[in-house]
C-alpha cells in the first residue's frame, strides 16, 4: 500500500563508518540530538558484509557522542526487529533515549496480512508490554491506519480498542488513500470516504486523549531540553526546545520564558504546565535534573 518502497528503490544500508563521521561533524558543530531514522530502520545492516546490526550501530554512535553530552534517537521500528540485542542496547546504552517508535498500522492479524504485513493483537500486546518491562519509563510513539481495503466495522472497531488500551504516548493516524502503483489501490473492498473520515476522526480522539493525558504527566518533572530556537511568544521572547521524551518536529515542545541560553544549548529546566503537547518550563539552576536513565 505504501509507495515509497517503488519510489526509493531496495533498501540500502549507509556504512557505520560514514554514519559515525557525518554525527562526529555534526557534534562538533553544536548538534548534541541525532535521530537514526530508516524505511525499516531495524533492518540496518543487513545487507552489509559485515553482517552488521542496529545494536552494533548504536554502540558506535554512542561512542563519538559521548564526549559531547549528546543524544541518540531511533525512529521507524517495525515490530518483527525488535531483538533481544536491540532492546537491551536501548536500554543499557545511556546516550539511546528510551523512546521506541514502532508503526504498527493496525493490529488486527487479517488485515495486517492483507498489507503484507506480519504479526496480530496477542503478539503486539504481549511485545509492548515486554518492552515496558524490560525498559521501565520507556516512551512509545505508534502509527494507526484506518480505512484499508476490506476492512470491516468490527476490525475498525480493534484497531480503536487497541489504542486505547495500549496507551501510547504519542499516536499518528492516517486514513488509508490509493497510491498509484500499488497492490493496494486494485483491492477490492475499498471503503468510502465519509467511512474513512469518520474512521479516522475516532482515532484522533483517542490519540490526543491519550497524548494529552502523556504530556501532562510530566508537569512537576526536571528534565534537560535542547534548545532548538528563540520565538516571540505572547510573553514575549520564548525559548523553544525539545526533552528526551519529545521527537523533534513531532512531538509538542518546551516552551520557556527567555533566559540565558543559545541555540543548541541543554538546559535544565523544570516542567510547570502543559497544554496538549505542549510543555512550559523556566531555566532552574539545579543540576538535578530528572535524569533519562
Amino acid at each position: 500500500f505504501c509507495a515509497i518502497p517503488y519510489i526509493r528503490g531496495h533498501y540500502h544500508s549507509r556504512p557505520a563508518e560514514e554514519i559515525c563521521n557525518e554525527v562526529d561533524a555534526l557534534m562538533k558543530g553544536g548538534v548534541r540530538e541525532v535521530v537514526l531514522i530508516g524505511q525499516d530502520t531495524g533492518i540496518w545492516g543487513c545487507d552489509l558484509e559485515q553482517g552488521d546490526s542496529l545494536a552494533a550501530l548504536l554502540r558506535q554512535v554512542s561512542k563519538v557522542v559521548r564526549p559531547y553530552g549528546g543524544w541518540i534517537r531511533v525512529l521507524y521500528l517495525q515490530p518483527e526487529g525488535m531483538t533481544d540485542e536491540l532492546i537491551a542496547a536501548i536500554r543499557d546504552i545511556p546516550e539511546v533515549l528510551p523512546y521506541i517508535d514502532i508503526p504498527i498500522q493496525h493490529c488486527n492479524e487479517r488485515v495486517l496480512a492483507s498489507m503484507g504485513r506480519s504479526g496480530s493483537r496477542k503478539q503486539l500486546t504481549e511485545l509492548f508490554a515486554r518492552l515496558r518491562k524490560e525498559i521501565p519509563g520507556m516512551v512509545l510513539r505508534t502509527t494507526g491506519m484506518t480505512g484499508f481495503p476490506g476492512e470491516t466495522d468490527a476490525e475498525a472497531d480493534e484497531l480503536a480498542e487497541f489504542l486505547q488500551q495500549e496507551e501510547f504516548d504519542y499516536i499518528s493516524v492516517f486514513s488509508y488513500s490509493a497510491e498509484e502503483g500499488t497492490r493496494a489501490a486494485k483491492m477490492p473492498g475499498q471503503i468510502p470516504e465519509e467511512v474513512k473520515r469518520a474512521r479516522t476522526q475516532r482515532l484522533h480522539d483517542i490519540a490526543e486523549l491519550s497524548g494529552f493525558a502523556a504530556t501532562a504527566r510530566h508537569v512537576g518533572e526536571r528534565a534537560s531540553v535542547i534548545i532548538d530556537g528563540i520565538e516571540e511568544g505572547e510573553r514575549g521572547p520564548e525559548l523553544i526546545g525539545h526533552t528526551w521524551f519529545q521527537a523533534p518536529d513531532c512531538d509538542g515542545a518546551v516552551h520557556i520564558a527567555y533566559g540565558e541560553a543559545a541555540v543548541g544549548d541543554i538546559v535544565n529546566c523544570e516542567l510547570t504546565d502543559s497544554v496538549c503537547y505542549e510543555l512550559y518550563g523556566s531555566i532552574t539552576a539545579d543540576e538535578n535534573a530528572d535524569k533519562v536513565r
